[in-house]
């Protein structure tokens, strides 16, 4: 990803998603997730807007069953 926006960025190229998309990389890898999903987006955005999202595990373990079907 910073090779792709390094390159971009000395041909003239407008990246501003990928420009973004590096951002949130860098700082998840700064806490220590590079281990984590895609879902470490989403956990971001969550901290920033001091929300929190929870779901009962029997209900994420019911729609799964239903898509499954």
């Amino acid at each position: 990803m910073s090779l792709a926006t390094a390159l971009g960025r000395e041909h003239g190229v407008p990246m501003r998603l990928a420009n973004l998309a590096l951002e949130e990389i860098t700082e998840a890898l700064n806490r220590g997730w590079g281990d984590r999903d895609s879902s470490t987006f989403m956990l971001l955005e969550t901290e920033r807007a001091n929300v929190h999202i929870a779901v009962p595990r029997d209900r994420i373990k019911q729609i799964l069953d239903e898509d499954a079907r």
